[in-house]
């Protein structure tokens, strides 16, 4: 089996930001949705979007503190 490249990433830590990231995007997308729909005088759809937007940023910020906190592994030594 090969060995892990030294200094790659847990796909774990990858995953959980990966998520964060599209999370975020959502995030974005929902809450220019939301703004829109404000304007078009459809409440409810603006009220639902902007839901979905908060909940989606508050998600992604929780996925990008787990991936924080996690503990980084050590460098592996270069023998000269």
């Amino acid at each position: 089996m090969a060995e892990r490249a030294a200094g790659s990433d847990d796909p774990f830590n990858e995953t959980v930001a990966t998520t964060g990231l599209f999370l975020l995007i959502t995030a974005i997308i929902a809450l220019a949705f939301a703004l829109a729909s404000w304007t078009m005088a459809e409440t409810v759809i603006g009220a639902f979007a902007g839901a979905v937007a908060l909940l989606s940023f508050v998600s992604s910020i929780l996925c990008f503190k787990a991936q924080a906190s996690e503990p980084t592994p050590a460098p592996a030594e270069v023998a000269a």
